[in-house]
């Protein structure tokens, strides 16, 4: 089985690109033994007429413009068809849809995803109502020529069922693994009895209002004010530190001291903080979950099925408030044979799901099937038009 690739804003040969989703995925394909070529990422040259009419919208509209230009798009297809017809691959896999809007496929196309268009938008409102529009006709023609469609959670599974009426059974759910490599992962967690006379909380994330970090802030704040000792680290973020507030900067994956001290991190808390007010598929808890730390979240988005309620941490109702959490942590630190049961389960979901080995294997039998499922349809070839 041949694979074309096709990236888009990253690179998959740069760690640090993208929060290392696509380093770690292209990389856990080609452990699985594939032949595999990528292409991109794309140049992105507008014209000044389309530089021009997106600072106005943006300017009168106080909302994003479409994600890509109209020239990346154009760009990218092509790039697309001349690799195709020079590679020959069996089957074309994207985790972004840019290359895919005005490429047309003889060929099998999988395409992946975190979030459609929709649920992006209605979960957090980015883009104008006219940008919007483009991008989900945009995604529309994508999925149109898709084979299969992979996602990281139902939530986004039932956005393109309802939103887009793509058909289920074509619908494969692959959650988010961990960005980090084994090396820095410990082989097995410890089962000691946890000390909480200062409860230990991680934050992970660069943007604030977005990631919540604010509700963070405000969870350790109240811990402290009803007698409970907590600190609380800010990973992603230089800060000024206050009383049970550190913040701890930004690491860099590709240099190994750095990518060592951002793994050591997850080594320190009792339990990792993210009261996003939207994420698709998170990354850090899969991340804490390799550490047998249990997030705390909140159902918005498509973290509910990054993060099992009760079994890799707590899913509490969207948009809850600190004094939620603040409950939740309470609990457990009353409750530390609970807690240790939960520290075992969520490095057991690490093991059977949230790691690129099991990804990737996942991802293969995927394009495997969309392939031999394609060689028995009559009359259809690789070359491009």
């Amino acid at each position: 089985m041949k694979i074309l690739y096709a990236t888009g804003r990253y690179s998959p040969l740069k760690h640090d690109d993208g929060s290392g989703t696509d380093y770690r995925l292209y990389h856990a394909l080609l452990s699985q033994g594939v032949e595999m070529k990528f292409i991109g990422p794309f140049p992105d040259h507008p014209s000044l007429i389309e530089r021009l009419y997106r600072k106005v919208h943006t300017v009168f509209s106080h909302k994003r413009p479409a994600k890509y230009t109209a020239a990346m798009l154009k760009t990218a297809a092509q790039t697309l068809s001349i690799t195709v017809n020079e590679y020959q691959p069996d089957v074309i896999f994207s985790k972004n849809l840019a290359p895919l809007v005005r490429f047309h496929a003889q060929l099998p196309v999988v395409y992946m995803l975190d979030s459609t268009v929709a649920g992006f938008n209605r979960g957090w409102p980015t883009f104008s109502r006219l940008e919007n529009w483009r991008m989900v006709e945009c995604e529309k023609k994508v999925l149109k020529q898709s084979s299969s469609v992979i996602t990281r959670s139902e939530w986004t599974r039932q956005s393109l069922i309802e939103d887009y009426h793509y058909p289920a059974e074509r619908i494969h759910i692959v959650h988010n693994g961990s960005s980090l490599p084994d090396h820095v992962i410990p082989q097995e967690i410890e089962n000691e009895p946890p000390d909480f006379s200062t409860i230990r909380l991680l934050f992970v994330g660069r943007v604030m209002h977005l990631k919540g970090i604010d509700i963070a802030i405000e969870i350790v704040n109240q811990l402290n004010e009803c007698g409970r000792q907590a600190d609380l680290r800010i990973v992603g973020l230089d800060g000024q530190d206050q009383d049970h507030i550190h913040y701890m900067g930004s690491f860099k994956k590709s240099i190994e001291d750095q990518l060592i001290a951002y793994a050591n991190q997850y080594r320190w808390p009792h339990f990792l903080l993210h009261p996003a007010r939207y994420d698709a598929a998170p990354i850090v808890t899969a991340e804490a979950a390799a550490f047998g730390v249990p997030t705390l979240t909140n159902n918005v988005g498509g973290i509910a099925s990054m993060v099992q309620d009760g079994l890799s941490g707590v899913v509490l109702p969207a948009l809850s408030p600190a004094a939620e959490y603040v409950k939740k942590i309470v609990y457990y630190a009353d409750h530390p044979q609970e807690y240790m049961a939960l520290r075992r389960t969520t490095r057991e979901r690490y093991e059977k799901e949230l790691n690129w080995n099991v990804a990737g294997k996942k991802i293969v039998t995927i394009l495997q099937s969309v392939v031999e499922e394609n060689q028995l349809k009559p009359g259809l070839k690789k070359e491009q038009p």
